[in-house]
């Protein structure tokens, strides 16, 4: 599964707080959906350099929610809306700039 998956080989992992209280009723689980759909439309699912994506229900900041970490920058985003996460794919996935209008954040690992 994990070969398949091409762990060994994506760029970037983004963790979505989709059940959390962070956001309104239904906002993160209709974030999670449409972060789904569109990481396959964009043909970055299951591919070399490809991106994993994961739900998590909690990442512990519980404001201006939905909250999305990208890794491996580190890059924390809040409001992450249908409509924001489309900016953060198509700036900072897709084109390598973080969207700093979301940004709150940045805690890189490769610094650790």
């Amino acid at each position: 599964m994990a070969e398949r998956r091409g762990l060994a080989s994506y760029r970037h992992h983004l963790l979505l707080c989709a059940r959390g209280k962070c956001a309104g009723d239904g906002d993160g689980s209709h974030s999670w959906e449409y972060l789904k759909r569109r990481i396959r439309e964009l043909g970055l699912m299951d591919v070399e350099q490809g991106v994993y994506r994961s739900p998590v229900d909690c990442l512990r900041i519980c404001q201006q929610g939905p909250i999305m970490v990208v890794y491996p920058q580190g890059i924390w985003y809040r409001h992450c809306t249908p409509e924001v996460i489309e900016q953060i794919l198509q700036q900072h996935i897709l084109g390598g700039q973080p969207v700093a209008e979301y940004q709150f954040a940045q805690s890189s690992l490769d610094a650790v």
